[in-house]
C-alpha cells in the first residue's frame, strides 16, 4: 500500500520534471550554415532529387536542384535569402527565393514520347525549421509560383486536338516543396 501511495504521490512530479526538460530543450541560435544538401520533392529539388546550396553571406544563398519530374530529368538553379535574427539560424528560419528551371511537366500514359518538361522562372517563400533535438539537419517548406509561358497551355490544346489527349485537371498554379537538408559546412 505504501508503494502505491508513494507512486501516486510523486508520478506527477516526475511527469512534470519531464515535461519541463522537454519543452525546455533550446534550439539555441547557431552561427548560419554555410553549405548545406536536401532531399525532397518541389522545383527546387529538379522534382524529386537532391538540392545544394552555398551560403555567400549568412543571408543569401545559390542554390541548384536536379531529380527526376515524371516527365525527365529536372533541374534549376536561383538563390535564396533568409531573413534571419542577427546573424543565427533559429528554431524557425523564413526565407524569399528566385529560381529558374523547370517549372511544368507533362506526362502522358501510354504516349511517353509527347512527354515534355517545360523551363521558367519561379518566385517562392517558406520557412526553414530545425529538426527535433539536432542541430545539423532541418526541413524546409516552400510554396513556388512558376510563371509558365504560354507554351504550356498550347502544347496541352495540341495534344487534346491532334492526339486526343484527356487532362484530369489544369496545372495548379503553385508549386510545393518540401526536404530535409543536412548542413555539411
Amino acid at each position: 500500500m505504501k508503494k502505491i501511495l508513494f507512486l501516486l504521490l510523486f508520478t506527477p512530479v516526475f511527469a512534470f520534471a519531464q515535461s519541463d526538460t522537454v519543452s525546455t530543450i533550446p534550439f539555441k541560435d547557431e552561427p548560419a550554415d554555410v553549405f548545406t544538401v536536401g532531399l525532397g520533392f518541389g522545383q527546387d529539388l529538379g522534382g524529386i532529387g537532391a538540392n545544394l546550396t552555398y551560403y555567400a553571406t549568412n543571408r543569401l544563398g545559390f542554390q541548384g536542384g536536379l531529380g527526376y519530374a515524371l516527365a525527365g530529368i529536372g533541374y534549376n538553379a536561383g538563390v535564396k535569402y533568409r531573413f534571419l535574427k542577427g546573424e543565427t539560424l533559429s528554431k524557425r528560419t523564413p526565407f524569399f527565393t528566385a529560381i529558374y528551371g523547370y517549372n511544368a511537366a507533362i506526362k502522358i500514359k501510354n504516349l511517353s514520347e509527347k512527354n515534355k518538361l517545360f523551363y521558367g522562372p519561379s518566385l517562392g517563400f517558406g520557412f526553414d525549421s530545425k529538426a527535433l533535438g539536432t542541430s545539423h539537419t532541418y526541413w524546409s517548406f516552400a510554396v513556388y509560383y512558376p510563371f509558365r509561358s504560354n507554351e504550356v497551355t498550347n502544347y496541352m490544346d495540341y495534344l487534346k486536338k491532334n492526339y486526343g489527349v484527356v487532362f484530369k485537371s489544369d496545372l495548379f498554379p503553385i508549386t510545393l516543396s518540401i526536404s530535409y537538408k543536412m548542413i555539411i559546412r
